[in-house]
């Protein structure tokens, strides 16, 4: 077995450190953070890279009193594989979070090509994938982190100093509280990269956006995902939140936000009011991903009034037998009743579906667009199944009637055709042709269904 360092508890001050491009001297220990491709995204720097940041802040405050640690975080989105090496400056460490099956075998090739010219430098790796394949992870890297970062990434750091490198560094969730840690500063990266005016191109030409990112984990059990790590939800404090939001509207003139949190509109009353009012005193335009569950009245109003223009629910399918098959814990009527509050608040909503699911009725296209059709939605977003390692399908496919897996972890991924018609990334499975709910679609089916559906979306002019 090998040696396994359970970090303690942090504490430290909030304080950062400018973006540098060379290999430090004197002592310094330099490390780089990197973002892989995302490769499966149409425009893969719309979305800031929320992690990174936060591993970053999290590093140089830790280290800001001995100020004898650097780090940078290396931005491969948009460069060629065959060219990524050429846009990485030497560092004492390369740290990597995978949370993405997606992201990991590019992640791999740059570990190996950073290997050959820059031989002495150490590497881990941490996220849900390194926790789930910890074995196959910890033969790619010199040091693999199993739960949350933050602490780990810092022990690596000491330990690298000391010679004493060891090759699992663990801890657990609960005690690694995400608010207990500074808000992620942007100076990292240039602002082009922090800033853009895509993610709210739907309600004015020119608005200064850029991600944010409150809360982190997920309640929920769906069987399909694994964004539900950690299983509880970690917040960050009102106060945080304001500081954040002040912050990147004094450096970066932030106009509005996109909160990447699992769920926007915190279940709980308690902390919803709250959280939703710190929002509202910063001044901005906001939208985000929630659930129906736990939505009232009382909520989507306060929603409106601290700046909420949009509302995209994750509901998987219009089907009820769909819905219980993968534990998604909602009705029908639910949905109904979430998208009729957004439209009597004023609130876009954006209805969030996968095709491929366990289950699935013969005429789910006929279905789903009926259902459009009676709700109304301002937007539909259409994804693939991707059965994720980790995701409870993945880990019993048999049972959800699945006979194959594809484990080139390049092929997962779950957008198609939302872009263009020749999308071939996605859907690594085929169901048998019998299930234990009935017949199943077969590859080529549920491909040629999300083709009809995202045609059908496009004309209706509810893609983006």
């Amino acid at each position: 077995m090998w040696p396994v360092c359970v970090p303690k508890a942090h504490t430290g001050p909030e304080t950062g450190y400018l973006w540098h491009q060379k290999k430090l001297g004197g002592g310094m220990f330099s490390v780089g953070i990197i973002i892989p491709s995302w490769h499966y995204w149409a425009n893969p720097s719309k979305i800031q890279p929320m992690y990174e940041l936060h591993f970053a802040t999290v590093i140089d405050s830790h280290f800001s009193k001995t100020k004898d640690v650097k780090v940078s975080i290396i931005d491969l989105r948009g460069i060629r594989s065959d060219q990524q090496i050429y846009h990485i400056p030497e560092h004492d460490a390369y740290f990597y979070w995978i949370p993405k099956t997606g992201d990991y075998k590019g992640m791999v090739k740059v570990a190996g090509q950073i290997k050959l010219h820059y031989p002495k430098a150490k590497h881990a790796a941490g996220g849900t994938h390194i926790d789930i394949f910890r074995e196959d992870c910890a033969n790619d890297f010199d040091a693999i982190v199993i739960g949350p970062g933050e602490e780990s990434f810092i022990s690596i750091i000491k330990d690298c100093r000391k010679g004493s490198l060891k090759k699992i560094y663990k801890a657990d969730y609960a005690d690694i509280p995400y608010g207990g840690y500074p808000f992620m500063r942007r100076h990292y990266l240039p602002d082009t990269a922090i800033v853009n005016n895509l993610l709210f191109e739907k309600y004015g030409a020119d608005i200064r956006s850029t991600c944010v990112l409150f809360s982190r984990g997920c309640c929920f059990k769906c069987k399909f995902c694994v964004y539900n790590v950690p299983s509880i939800i970690q917040m960050k404090s009102p106060a945080m939140i304001e500081n954040e939001i002040k912050y990147l509207k004094e450096e970066y003139s932030v106009q509005a936000i996109n909160l990447k949190d699992e769920i926007c509109i915190p279940i709980s009353r308690d902390t919803a009011i709250p959280f939703m009012e710190a929002i509202g005193r910063g001044g901005v335009m906001w939208r985000g991903q929630t659930t129906v569950v736990g939505i009232t009245e009382e909520k989507m109003a306060l929603a409106k009034k601290s700046g909420c223009i949009e509302l995209a629910v994750g509901v998987e399918s219009v089907s009820q037998k769909v819905l219980d098959i993968i534990d998604k814990k909602i009705t029908v009527e639910q949905i109904k009743h979430f998208i009729k509050l957004c439209k009597e608040h004023g609130i876009k909503c954006k209805m969030c579906l996968i095709f491929g699911l366990p289950g699935e009725p013969e005429n789910i296209v006929d279905l789903t667009r009926a259902f459009v059709e009676e709700v109304k939605p301002d937007y539909v977003s259409l994804s693939g199944l991707d059965p994720v390692p980790g995701s409870d399908i993945y880990r019993n496919h048999k049972r959800y009637g699945i006979k194959h897996i594809d484990e080139n972890w390049e092929k997962h991924a779950h957008l198609l055709y939302r872009f263009s018609d020749s999308e071939e990334v996605g859907l690594p499975f085929e169901y048998e042709k019998d299930t234990s709910w009935g017949k199943a679609f077969s590859r080529e089916d549920i491909i040629e269904n999300i083709r009809r559906m995202q045609q059908y979306l496009r004309d209706q002019k509810m893609t983006y």
